[in-house]
Parts: structure tokens; sequence; C-alpha cells
């Protein structure tokens, strides 16, 4: 039976070890993912930095208007019936503003540039959040596991001395022997 209990540390300390293992891994995977997302939201900060020079020269520009009007003139061209000549007269005035919004079209993609990457920004921030509560558990899981890695060694270490030293106590059959021929020597 005794020998059953060393057995049993053994395989409690190799689980423990195997699990420590384990989350030191995923812990390793988790600060590689924080590394690679703080790179991509530095690199979305330079970006918008970049794109902030030209939306500031460009922020009085409105397309939206533009654009509104377009589809009402294309709307009544294509609803109600005009001469040629009327009509003729619509399509200049929608080609004119097609020219003005191709113009403009620069200012609506740095705009849309700017919110993807406010998008790509806050998105990163969040998984980073999430990654470091993860994290978080992680750590205070590892510190179990190491203090009971700790105690099963100290515990083992306990066992083997006590051991090696009632195996000192013990006195082989070959010294009684001796000890009571010098005894019969003796007397």
């Amino acid at each position: 039976m005794t020998e059953q209990q060393p057995e049993s540390k053994e395989m409690l300390e190799e689980k423990l070890r195997l699990n420590i293992e384990a989350l030191e891994k995923k812990k390793g995977d988790l600060i590689d993912r924080i590394k690679q997302l703080n790179r991509r939201v530095r690199y979305k900060k330079y970006e918008k930095k970049a794109l902030e020079p030209f939306l500031e020269q460009t922020k009085e520009i409105q397309i939206y208007p533009l654009r509104k009007r377009k589809k009402a003139m294309e709307f009544r061209i294509a609803t109600q019936a005009y001469t040629p000549r009327m009509e003729r007269e619509w399509l200049k005035e929608v080609k004119k503003l097609d020219e003005k919004l191709k113009d403009l079209q620069e200012v609506e993609r740095a705009r849309r540039k700017k919110k993807y990457v406010d998008q790509d920004i806050e998105e990163g921030e969040q998984e980073i959040v999430t990654i470091e509560k993860e994290l978080k558990t992680i750590r205070e899981q590892l510190k179990k596991l190491y203090d009971e890695h700790k105690t099963v060694r100290v515990a083992a270490r306990r066992t083997a001395a006590a051991a090696a030293r009632q195996e000192e106590e013990m006195v082989a059959l070959g010294d009684i022997a001796l000890f009571e021929d010098e005894e019969e020597k003796n007397s």
C-alpha cells in the first residue's frame, strides 16, 4: 500500500505539470494575439492620423444634397413626360451633377475609410480587453496549479526523507548477528 501512495503522487505531479504546460501554451498564444492586435490598432491609428488633414480641409463639403438632387432629377425624367428639348436639358443637369460627384468621390472615399478605420480600432481594442480578462483568469489558475505542484513536490521530498531515515534506523539481520557474536565474546 505504501508503494501506491508515491505512484499516485507522481501521477498527480505529472497531471499538474501537463495542466500547467497547457495553460502556459494558451497564455503564450493569447499574448501573441494581443501583440498582433496592438500592432494592427497602432497601424490603424496612424492611418487615421494621415486621413485627418484631408478630412479637415474637406469637412464643409456636403455630398448627400447633391446625391439627393440627382436622384430626384432622375426620378422626374423617368416618371414625367417632357419635350425632347426639356429632357435633354434635364440630362445635361444630371451629367453636371455626376461630374461634381465624381470630383467629390475622393472625399467620400476618405470619409468612408475613416469610418472603417475607427470601427477597426474599436473592435481591436475590445478584443484586447476580452483577451486580457481571459489572461487574468489563466494567470490565477496557473498560480493555483504552481502552488499545488509545489505542495506535492514538498510532500514527496518529505516522504522520501522520512523513508530514508526509517531505512537508516533499521538494523540488518547480519548486523544483529555480529552484535550477538561480539557480546558472546565479551562475556
